[in-house]
């Protein structure tokens, strides 16, 4: 008699068990449209500045900066000194106005020990004055990303590089650093990008 009795309620507890199982797979299908097209004028770009080559020969031997409307490549020289001062090494020409910020930084090198200890990204109007200031390389180690934004208005920069070596610099001592900006043209949040 105590098995009848308590038949129904565990009958209706299985029925709920399996109910709530056989119901919680419903999905609902959306279909999202995405048009890409071209933008005439790109917000960035970036080319070789006045104090580097191949544009100033005397500087090649010392720093190479070649810009493209979709970043830069900057191969650059370190010696046994306490550091290293890349001045207008960069042109920036920024069409549209909006916030840069730098969005993730990785590095790779042949020795034991970065060959870089510290290395500050500045851009700088036409007058010399400092706009922002991107410290990505801080103790031989990348620094923590995205950081904060920095607005830019319409018209040139400058892009110069200080790099502080970790002592003493070999001839083995090569390191690669890709520093990726992200640049918001809408608000002044540094929204993080997947690379």
């Amino acid at each position: 008699m105590r098995i009848g009795r308590r038949a129904p309620i565990l009958l209706l507890v299985a029925l709920a068990t399996v109910a709530t199982i056989a119901l919680a797979d419903v999905i609902f299908v959306y279909t999202g449209n995405i048009n890409v097209e071209p933008m005439t004028t790109t917000p960035l770009s970036f080319s070789t500045g006045p104090n580097a080559g191949p544009t100033y020969t005397a500087a090649e031997p010392y720093i190479n900066f070649t810009g493209t409307n979709s970043g830069f490549t900057a191969t650059l020289v370190i010696t046994n000194s306490s550091a290293v001062y890349y001045y207008e090494a960069g042109q920036l020409t920024v069409n549209t106005a909006g916030y840069i910020y730098v969005n993730s930084i990785s590095t790779s090198y042949t020795t034991t020990t970065a060959p870089v200890q510290s290395m500050t990204i500045y851009i700088q109007n036409t007058s010399g004055s400092t706009q922002c200031t991107f410290q990505v390389i801080s103790g031989g180690s990348p620094t923590t990303t995205p950081s904060s934004s920095c607005s830019l208005g319409t018209g040139t920069y400058y892009i110069s590089i200080y790099v502080s070596p970790n002592l003493p610099v070999t001839s083995s001592s090569t390191e690669t650093v890709t520093v990726n900006f992200g640049y918001n043209v809408i608000s002044s949040t540094s929204v993080p990008v997947p690379t």
